[in-house]
This record gives C-alpha cells, structure tokens and sequence, in this order.
C-alpha cells in the first residue's frame, strides 16, 4: 500500500498571503501585511468576514493566472514524493467551485499529484492511514499529530507561535522534504 501525503497549496505550494493581501488592500488600505499577520483573525476591525472571505474567493477563482506562481521547489518537491512511493493528496481550504481553476493551474505548471480535495474542512480527510501532512495552518497540521502523521508546513508569522505542538515548520520545502524522508 502506497504512503500518503496530504499537500495544502496556498502558502505551501504558492505565496498566496500576497495575492490575498493586494485583494484585501482594495477593501481597506490601512489592512496590515503579511508580515504582521499573527493571528488567525486578521480581518477584525479592517473589514468585514464577508468581506474577507470575498478576498480569498477573489484570488482562487483567479489561481489559472500567469500572475499566480508557484514556488520554484514546488514541482521537484511534489516529484520527489512521488518518487518516493507517495500518494499525494493535494487539500485546499478553498470552495470546490474553483475546482477547474485549481486542476488546470496545478497541470499548467507540472505539480504532479493523485488527488485533489477542495472543501472547508480539510481535516476530515486526515486518517490513521495518513504518513505525511503538510500544511501552514497549525489545526490542520495538530490533527495530522493526532492522528500519529509527520506533520510538517513552512513556516509564517501566523504559526511561528505552534512551534513546539508536535509538528515542525521549515523555511523551504527542501528542508520539509528532508525532514519528510529523512527523519
């Protein structure tokens, strides 16, 4: 039975806080950078959750865009799982009516994988059979550790706080690869 690796896109396989915050800066020009985002409610007192979620809507249903890169590790690190016998489960925290977006921007620039998994609960799909979990979002990352996965993401001001829950956080995805196959 093949391992299983569950891979998120945004801020994992692509910067995505940029695109996003360039979409929430059309709402409110004062909405703070990336860099300071340490908390997981970053609209409060800038805009409305409606207006927030808008935002993130507004870049997915745009991913299919020569605007939208992914990292340069990105491809060889998706390949090398899959050399290593991985079966890759891309998960995005994003509404599965950009499903076509999603597909052709992954293909559009070779990102190998064997599933897709679009829907707000990516969590649900994290089982006792899941090897890998790699993910920026500390409660998807600390059930991956309850479930017995490596947990693994890149690291961000937003999680640097969950460092010591069980998982670990890179600045490349060449170190989590090395932490993926070699400890």
């Amino acid at each position: 039975m093949p391992k299983t690796a569950i891979v998120d896109i945004d801020n994992t396989l692509w910067q995505f806080c940029d695109a996003f915050y360039e979409e929430l800066a059309k709402i409110n020009r004062s909405f703070p950078t990336p860099d300071n985002w340490t908390n997981w409610d970053i609209w409060e007192g800038y805009c409305s959750k409606e207006d927030f979620y808008g935002a993130v809507n507004a870049v997915h249903s745009r991913q299919d865009s020569d605007n939208y890169l992914p990292y340069s590790e990105s491809k060889d690190f998706l390949l090398s799982l899959k050399e290593q016998g991985y079966h890759i489960i891309i998960a995005s925290h994003r509404s599965p009516d950009y499903r076509v977006q999603t597909e052709n921007w992954l293909n559009r620039h070779g990102l190998v994988f064997n599933e897709l998994h679009l829907s707000f609960n990516k969590t649900r799909i994290i089982n006792l059979s899941t090897d890998v979990v790699v993910d920026d979002a500390p409660e998807v990352l600390e059930k991956a550790v309850e479930y017995g996965a490596k947990a693994t993401g890149l690291l961000f001001p937003w999680n640097r706080e969950y460092l010591n829950n069980g998982f670990k956080l890179y600045d490349s995805l060449k170190e989590i690869l090395n932490h993926i196959l070699y400890s």
